[in-house]
């Protein structure tokens, strides 16, 4: 027999007999009661809580089970499964409650052995409901992911930035950038070949991202042998030291090249920029890090470039 899902089962109903009884049912049952006695505390409980399903009188005071579920249904774009409790059993109120947004109808008095194998269905669609979202939520992670290095894809590195920029703005905070670009790496490619290549990239991406030391830290695949870190709260001076600490790292790794101009093993050069050089939004500091990304292989490579401005 498969593990009961407990639910959070919003009961809302004038009658403080009917509360208590249908209460003990989804006790009994090992669930947990919200109760409210109207459309106001019904809100209220919405609000502060993960409601799995609601179970709704129809004749309220003040705003009806009909028009509340209409008003649930509005404001919130969740699905939460609503079964209607009521005396009147005619088709018509039947109609209009499925209208309203309702999902299912019990007729009062409440029988538990009904209500009872009610809420097993709805536990079985809630169960289902947070399996496809967790399948969904994975299924969003990976096309965030680059498949080869495992780090974000230019997909998942816009999401992060827009993100981070926003978050900056509002704590006027420093968010800096650090792109970066594996020098001579066609050469590296064609006389090691693709598969060497890839592992290549693999390694690169391991030593960036062994050195990001806080989780708000993020490292993007830009693409081919292009890559960014994204340091929030991080003004240039931090950036530059990370940027001379990864180049530290690439040569204690020292990854063999022996087809580069610059050095026996694999090096980078690095384009450095932060939102305290003027940038308007995200992909201008892209555009400026890409920028003093040129102005370090122009120096020669294997170095770090603060953008100048143009």
């Amino acid at each position: 027999m498969e593990p009961v899902k407990q639910l959070n089962i919003l009961l809302v109903d004038d009658d403080p007999i009917m509360r208590k009884v249908i209460a003990a049912i989804i006790i009994g049952n090992g669930h947990l009661p919200l109760m409210a006695n109207g459309y106001e505390q019904a809100l209220s409980l919405l609000v502060k809580n993960k409601v799995d399903l609601i179970l709704m009188d129809i004749e309220m005071p003040e705003v009806n089970g009909f028009v509340l579920t209409t008003m649930i249904r509005e404001l919130y774009a969740n699905w939460i499964p609503i079964i209607f409790l009521s005396a009147n059993d005619s088709e018509a109120y039947l109609t209009q409650g499925i209208d309203a947004g309702g999902d299912d109808y019990i007729t009062k008095p409440v029988k538990a052995i009904i209500l009872r194998a009610k809420i097993r269905a709805m536990a079985r669609i809630a169960s289902m409901k947070d399996e496809l979202e967790l399948l969904n939520k994975k299924l969003s992670q990976l096309t965030n992911i680059d498949p080869l290095t495992t780090v974000m894809n230019r997909r998942g590195l816009d999401e992060c930035l827009k993100k981070e920029w926003a978050v900056n703005q509002r704590q006027q905070g420093e968010l800096s950038v650090l792109m970066f670009d594996i020098d001579f790496f066609k050469p590296y490619n064609d006389h090691y070949g693709h598969q060497k290549g890839d592992r290549c990239l693999v390694r690169f991406s391991k030593v960036l991202q062994s050195l990001l030391n806080r989780e708000s830290d993020h490292i993007a695949r830009y693409g081919g042998e292009e890559f960014l870190i994204i340091l929030p709260f991080t003004p240039l001076e931090g950036a530059k030291f990370k940027a001379d600490e990864i180049l530290l790292a690439l040569k204690k790794v020292a990854i063999k090249h022996g087809f580069s101009n610059v050095a026996p093993y694999l090096t980078a050069s690095i384009g450095i920029s932060s939102t305290k050089l003027g940038a308007k939004d995200y992909n201008e500091l892209i555009n400026q890090s890409d920028i003093a990304l040129y102005q370090a292989k122009e120096k020669g490579r294997n170095q770090s470039y603060i953008y100048q401005g143009i």
